[in-house]
């Protein structure tokens, strides 16, 4: 995308943060109810069409631009950027994998704000192991036919059509897995509970149902088999979105605890003078600072390489920025003291909203895991090899 068009649009995002979502940041997680009327502002502003070609509506694909978005969003509420960022989660899989006419049918109404898509992989066995899931999709005649239980989908119960992977070979692994696009409507597709979660409240997460579920043969995205590889490829742009809140985040948060520290007066002088705190202070400061570089430098790798080292790029990225954030606003609490205890400060709620960014995309220890897989296989992943 170009520069100044890339500016414009994020200009655009931070008024509509300031404007409309910072003041409903605490009420959104005080009610956990969905806020429709900001995900149609998003829809009005184009900003889902970024992920969406032209053709079918929307003003992209780009990769880079969505990734700021949510750190922005973030700033102001970690909920609402997450609901901004699934739809790009879902989104990838249909732009790249889905025929002709589901996009046709779909990515209009997603560009525009008024379908909302879902990313369905997770079960109840099998989190971190998306090779281990059991929900099955066998072929009869021009349909086929899904059976088994999701877990864990993000805006799973305000959602109207659902990308959905399943086995369709019990027998091969990883490449048994497929995905489908799944419409709301379905026969024998039920939406489940919502989860009551420690913070991303108003972000709901939702058990999905599949009994005997219909749905044509050609809404299969891909081919048979290829369910996980398109997986993995969403994943490692998750990774970057799940850094990219987490990095908005920690900025809000440090700079609620800076603003606190110059004028909160103990012992006759602000506290940011007091060595303990100013120490406290300038270690976040570090740690933002170290993880954005990172972060900047997986997002840069993973749109022009696409390959194992960009990925592993994508998972420390994911790690660290994961990690700092949590440490920034637990410090950011410890340095509001008592007031960082009490909703009337945004602090605890951004340390709840952070801890879900350490689990949500594989957790910090699976990065740690793939990070150590490409040691053992190839090596430093620094330079060229």
């Amino acid at each position: 995308m170009d520069a100044a068009l890339q500016t414009q649009i994020l200009e655009t995002v931070d008024k509509l943060a300031r404007e409309r979502v910072l003041p409903r940041a605490a009420e959104i997680d005080r009610s956990d109810a969905f806020p429709r009327d900001l995900y149609k502002a998003a829809g009005d502003l184009g900003l889902f069409g970024i992920w969406i070609p032209e053709e079918f509506g929307g003003t992209g694909p780009d990769f880079a631009t969505p990734l700021l978005i949510s750190e922005r969003l973030a700033r102001a509420s970690a909920s609402f950027a997450l609901i901004y960022s699934n739809c790009g989660d879902a989104c990838t899989p249909i732009v790249h994998s889905a025929p002709r006419h589901l996009k046709e049918r779909y990515l209009p109404g997603i560009a525009a704000g008024t379908l909302i898509p879902c990313f369905s992989l997770s079960e109840p066995g099998a989190g971190s192991d998306a090779g281990a899931i059991t929900t099955s999709a066998r072929r009869v005649g021009d349909e086929y036919v899904i059976t088994g239980r999701k877990s864990w989908c993000t805006n799973g119960s305000v959602g109207d059509v659902f990308v959905v992977f399943a086995k369709t070979d019990r027998e091969a692994g990883n490449k048994g897995v497929s995905a489908f696009l799944v419409p709301r409507n379905t026969p024998g597709f039920t939406i489940g509970r919502d989860e009551d979660l420690l913070g991303l409240r108003g972000s709901p997460t939702t058990q999905l149902l599949f009994d005997e579920a219909r749905i044509p043969a050609d809404h299969r995205l891909g081919e048979e088999g290829e369910g996980f590889k398109i997986a993995m490829v969403c994943l490692d742009e998750a990774r970057l979105n799940c850094a990219a809140m987490a990095l908005g985040v920690a900025q809000a948060a440090l700079e609620v605890a800076v603003s606190y520290a110059k004028e909160r007066v103990q012992f006759g002088k602000p506290i940011i003078q007091h060595q303990g705190l100013q120490f406290l202070l300038a270690d976040s400061t570090a740690r933002l600072a170290a993880a954005r570089s990172l972060w900047e430098q997986a997002m840069t790798l993973v749109e022009t390489r696409r390959d194992r080292r960009a990925s592993t790029f994508a998972a420390m990225a994911k790690l660290v920025a994961t990690e700092a954030a949590m440490q920034i606003t637990t410090d950011a609490v410890q340095a509001l003291g008592g007031s960082g205890l009490s909703r009337d400060f945004p602090v605890e709620r951004m340390m709840r909203d952070v801890k879900a960014f350490q689990i949500f995309d594989g957790t910090s220890q699976i990065q740690k895991m793939l990070i150590g897989r490409y040691l053992e296989k190839v090596g430093l992943p620094f330079a060229e090899t």
